[in-house]
């Protein structure tokens, strides 16, 4: 008590000292000329502030003026439904984090895709469908990716598609074929992007990718880009080096790879007008095989295209309509050994010889108009190539509906490139919300001139949901059919006949256990033929996780993949000796395949360990692949 007093006491007698010094004080004992001169300080003072908060307001008003979202370029339609669960559609940086070094790599993920490679990054790199390498077709933006060297026999060498310019690659698998539809990359923000990736590795491999992309506030795109690949393992050959000379030469098809693309358009609400550019450069020197085998000749050459589109509407939704013409240049620059004989077209019957390459070129136009409801879609467009002075239709109609728990849809188009109808026809019941049912069934008609007969092909599918990952299985059932012999490999041009077969499906895809999730994919066949082996397994195991206890905004994140690829032997036809063929064999190959990616905020660590055994292997009879290659390097993005 006596504490609270003496704290009462003690503030009464401060607040009486106050009054009196404020009574002391006198009225002019303040200078009226310092009232006048604190006014104009006040004042400047004032303004300075205002200043501050100004620049602070237009700082962040051009921030989020900086961050608008702008109408997206117009982009080709891509297939839905036919598979159980979206594991062949890849979009973004998801590319790039499976691990694939170019579209042999994601190609290897489709049952009854066989990949033909002749080495490490600058290396040939193929693939076949069921055998037949002209069963798989590329689309860019809705362009079809010819392969118009004589040399390749019709097929395209897939080291010459950068996956790096891509926002997204869809892979439909039809029964008959494979059709791979890529798109490239856009923005959609006015903040400037830049990315940087930069990697090296073992067998000397460097490479460095930069890309920019801007959009302006009146719609306005702008992307530029470019990749340089090397690589040298400094193996040589004593018996390489010309008479008299002391200059060796390299063994496995060491060489450099040079990408560039633009592209620029204008985009405001559903109308949009845009220009694409690539260009890939490549210098590849000759495989020196084993001893009796053929050698792969060295390469020097590029591959050029471009197209101009105006398009209306987005294909996702509501009416669109779209109007491409596109150009495509390719040059070959060797000696003579370079040289291949072809047929052309590719799947005529009658084989003739074919110069050297030089410069080859071909126009494309393509027509489309489409309809997206909620529950059907359908489109209609008209592909037409100038070939040999005359102007070659392709038709194509594409339609889908969903009605209750049932999807169907269907694909036809006529008189392709190869002078081939085709029509596909899939279902897709859900009856159970753990039960998937697909159906497909596909036709080949070539015309009467190409000697080749009508096939069919039908593919059934069951799968089961257990927990979070569905097992499946089914039969695919292919005709006997004619098709060309892979001259991109080094094979002799013919025409091949296959027997009717079938092959029993196994798959295993979903989230294993939280953040694991299993991929597997297994094909055997009756028997093996051309181009094909009798066996195929596809194991991939990935933890994919962002972490979120620990790191809730999603600035981290962690990619781990283990890769097992089994495939039995595969064989080629190398021609007729004695009248009898020449069929080469390749060993049964494995390769396990291990990677690595953190991504801390914008940049991803990356590291890959191709053949972790180190054991050789093949896919073309007498090249033997590289044996355990390391790469390792960073993606970084930036948005300023």
């Amino acid at each position: 008590m006596r504490t609270w007093v003496r704290w009462f006491v003690r503030m009464a007698m401060l607040g009486l000292a106050a009054r009196e010094g404020s009574a002391q004080v006198r009225p002019d004992s303040t200078k009226r000329d310092s009232v006048a001169a604190a006014v104009p300080d006040s004042a400047a003072a004032d303004s300075v502030m205002r200043a501050r908060i100004l620049a602070r307001t237009d700082s962040v008003q051009k921030a989020i003026l900086a961050d608008t979202l702008k109408a997206p370029m117009a982009r080709f339609e891509a297939p839905t439904g036919g598979e159980v669960t979206e594991r062949l559609r890849f979009t973004g940086n998801a590319i790039l984090a499976t691990g694939a070094l170019n579209l042999a790599d994601l190609l290897d993920r489709v049952p009854g895709v066989t990949t033909m490679r002749s080495g490490w990054i600058p290396g040939l790199h193929a693939a076949s469908f069921n055998g037949d390498p002209g069963r798989i077709r590329i689309f860019l933006d809705g362009i079809e990716m010819d392969g118009i060297e004589p040399r390749n026999g019709g097929a395209l060498d897939l080291t010459d598609i950068q996956l790096w310019t891509l926002d997204e690659v869809v892979i439909e698998r039809a029964p008959g074929e494979v059709r791979v539809w890529l798109r490239t990359s856009t923005v959609i923000k006015t903040t400037p992007y830049t990315r940087v990736d930069i990697f090296t590795g073992d067998l000397n491999t460097n490479g460095f990718r930069g890309l920019f992309a801007r959009r302006w506030r009146n719609g306005f795109l702008l992307q530029l880009g470019g990749q340089q690949v090397a690589t040298q393992t400094g193996r040589v050959s004593a018996f390489g080096a010309p008479a008299g000379g002391t200059t060796s030469q390299r063994l496995r098809g060491d060489g450099t790879i040079q990408g560039f693309m633009a592209r620029t358009g204008w985009a405001r609400g559903r109308l949009s007008v845009d220009a694409f550019a690539s260009s890939v450069s490549r210098d590849r020197d000759a495989h020196t095989p084993r001893p009796d085998f053929d050698s792969l000749p060295g390469f020097k050459g590029g591959r050029r295209e471009g197209y101009l589109r105006f398009g209306f509407g987005d294909t996702t939704r509501g009416f669109w309509t779209q109007a491409l013409t596109g150009a495509l240049r390719t040059r070959q620059e060797g000696d003579s050994a370079a040289a291949a004989v072809s047929t052309s077209p590719p799947t005529d019957s009658t084989a003739v010889a074919a110069p050297l390459d030089t410069i080859r070129s071909q126009t494309q136009h393509l027509i489309a108009v489409g309809y997206r409801g909620a529950r059907w879609s359908v489109s209609v467009a008209n592909r037409a190539r100038p070939i040999n002075g005359a102007l070659r239709h392709a038709p194509v109609v594409r339609a889908g509906a969903t009605v209750w728990k049932v999807e169907v849809g269907g694909y036809s188009e006529r008189n392709g490139r190869d002078s081939t109808d085709r029509t596909d026809l899939f279902a897709r019941v859900r009856p159970l919300s753990w039960l998937t049912l697909t159906a497909g069934r596909s036709s080949r008609a070539p015309d009467d001139t190409t000697g080749r007969p009508e096939t069919s092909t039908l593919r059934t599918e069951a799968a089961v949901r257990l927990r979070t990952v569905w097992i499946g299985g089914g039969v695919l059932r292919d005709a006997a059919r004619m098709y060309a012999n892979p001259v991109l490999i080094g094979a002799p041009v013919a025409t091949l006949t296959s027997r009717a077969s079938q092959g029993l499906l196994i798959s295993a895809h979903g989230r294993l256990y939280k953040d694991v999730h299993l991929d597997v994919q297994a094909l055997r066949w009756d028997d093996a033929q051309y181009s094909r082996p009798k066996t195929q397994l596809r194991v991939e195991l990935a933890l994919l996780s962002e972490w979120r206890r620990r790191f809730p905004k999603g600035e981290f994140s962690i990619n781990a993949r283990l890769l097992y690829d089994r495939r039995g032997g595969v064989p080629f036809f190398y021609g007729v000796a004695n009248g009898e063929a020449i069929v080469r064999i390749t060993e049964p190959a494995q390769v396990a395949t291990g990677l690595l990616e953190l991504r801390i905020q914008r940049a991803t660590l990356f590291y890959q360990y191709r053949n972790l055994t180190g054991g050789q292997y093949e896919q073309i009879r007498g090249i033997t692949m590289p044996p355990a290659v390391q790469m390792y390097g960073v993606r970084w993005e930036f948005w300023n």
